[in-house]
Formats: C-alpha cells, structure tokens, sequence
C-alpha cells in the first residue's frame, strides 16, 4: 500500500485522504512550528495520488519546487515531499489504499486480511466487511447485509467505526477463472459413520488439497447437506438450493450467534489461508432475510 518514508527512517502509510499538519486530527502530525495546523492533503482520486497545499503559511514543497496553494499536483513513486521546514518525505509506494475501519473511541486502525475486515476483532467477529471481485465492499452482520457508504459509521459489539473503502482494484475476468475461488473449486467431505470425525478437501484443476479439520468444519458440512439435498429436488432451481433461516441454523449446531459468526470468519479464513480468492463467498447471506448457504455448488459427501 502507498506510503511516505522520511529521510529519518520514519514511514508513513497512506489512507485515501490523508491530512498533513499539526492539528490532532491530521493522519500524518508533524510537531514541526513551520507546519501549519492544517497544512496539505494527499488524496487518491481512484487513479493517481495528488498533493494539495492548504494555504500554509511556510509552504508544501514537491522535488523542492514550491507548489501553489491550493493546487493540486500529481505523485509518482520516487517524489520527495516537504512541508514547511519540516523533514524530507519520499513517495516509497503509490499503489492504492488499502481499505480501513477506524475505530471512533481510539482511533485504532483495522486493516483487510486478505479482503476481510472483521470487527471488533478477528476474536470477536460481531461484523465483517469484506471486498467483492469487482472491487465493491460488503457488510455482513448477524441480521442483514449491505453495501456500505464510504465513510459510513457502523457499530460492531457497542463500538462505533468510520469504514474507508481505499482504492479500488478491479481482479480481472480471466484471472479470476484461473484462480481457486468458491465459483471454480469443488470440495469432497469424508465423513465417519459416527460423524465425530470430518475430512475435507478442495479440488481445483485436478490439484487436491486438504484442509485440517476445526471446529467449522462441521457447519460447511451441515450447509453442504442441505444444498444437496436441495439439489435432488428438481422442482427447485439452482438460486433457491441450500439456503437455511440463521434460527434454524443455530438449533441445528446447538450454538449462538456470536459462535456462529466466528465460526464463518474462521472457516473463511481457513480457505483464504490454503490460496482461495474471494473466500468471502465460501459462505452466502441474503440481504433480505436472515438466511445463509455454502457458496460452492460442486460437493461430495461420502461415509468413511
């Protein structure tokens, strides 16, 4: 992600719109006097990052030139940057921003995992908020789905956070059918007769690959089932099969929400971790209803 580097060794990371100054409210605060309160701003505008002075009294500097105040100039890697009389910044990466939750009581910062944001905490995944293929965000909790604004304020477990979409990066139609994705990968179970023991495996291509049984396991088999057992129903299309009301779901598993919730994180994870892209949609929610399915069509179930 697009970060500034001091010639002091300090680093910066950069957010979509980043405040430069003295106030406490600036994403990057220098304590330097020659800074103005409220002094620049780098913005990325979906395609370059730009630097704006913001009628500083000592000026924002770019490759040592003076800019207008005002104006706003474009970046590229390499830039050097100076704001007043303050140290010189290096432009080290100018890839987009990386989306973010920013909590409003601390102002702690949470970061993606790979496409994933999970608040509170990954501990405590009260809400999950994550990216879309087509670089578009969702937020999921336990009783509906949407699509969040940028700067939406939304509240996980009490807390209250400002959600930061970053920029967006589009994942490519050609590159995502080459890539194991819950649309493109088929999953076998092994099941004991007693049930207490589960394997699971992805296949993608040909290429096997084994999962170590958790503890969600046990939820994928159970929405796996009930999206076969829908299938076997011809009256039925393909968009109705497998989709299980969250009560039910829970009756089913003798859990709560809350356990519920971190198990979908983790078994999402898990996934994420073993090299499948948009693991998000290992499990699906409706945003009208309090449903949810497994997001792979192609499944086995067999008794070891």
């Amino acid at each position: 992600m697009a970060a500034l580097e001091s010639n002091g060794g300090a680093r910066c990371v950069l957010w979509a719109d980043h405040l430069v100054g003295r106030a406490p409210e600036a994403a990057l605060r220098l304590e330097n006097p020659s800074v103005s309160w409220r002094h620049a701003s780098l913005r990325w505008t979906g395609q370059v990052w730009e630097l704006q002075d913001l009628g500083s009294l000592n000026g924002t500097f770019l490759d040592g030139t003076r800019i207008a105040a005002g104006a706003r100039v474009p970046l590229r890697t390499g830039s050097r940057v100076r704001f007043g009389g303050d140290v010189e910044w290096l432009l080290a990466d100018s890839d987009p921003p990386s989306a973010v939750a920013v909590a409003l009581d601390d102002g702690a910062r949470i970061l993606p995992r790979d496409g994933l944001i999970a608040l509170p905490d990954a501990d405590h995944p009260d809400l999950t908020i994550h990216r879309q293929f087509d670089g578009s965000w969702i937020a999921e909790g336990s009783d509906r789905v949407w699509s969040p604004e940028t700067d939406e304020i939304v509240t996980a477990a009490t807390r209250r956070f400002r959600f930061e979409p970053g920029g967006v990066v589009l994942a490519t139609a050609a590159g995502a059918a080459r890539q194991p994705s819950p649309s493109t990968i088929q999953i076998e179970f092994a099941v004991s007769l007693n049930e207490e023991h589960v394997e699971l495996t992805v296949v993608h291509h040909g290429e096997r690959t084994s999962l170590r049984p958790r503890a969600h396991t046990y939820l994928l088999l159970t929405l796996a089932r009930a999206r076969l057992r829908d299938a076997e129903d011809a009256s039925l299309q393909p968009t109705s099969h497998g989709w299980i009301d969250q009560p039910s779901l829970l009756k089913m598993l003798a859990t709560s929400s809350a356990q519920l919730a971190l198990d979908i994180y983790r078994a999402r994870r898990q996934f994420s971790d073993a090299g499948i892209v948009d693991s998000a949609h290992l499990i699906e929610r409706r945003s009208t209803s309090r449903e949810l399915r497994i997001g792979i069509s192609a499944i086995t179930v067999r008794v070891v």
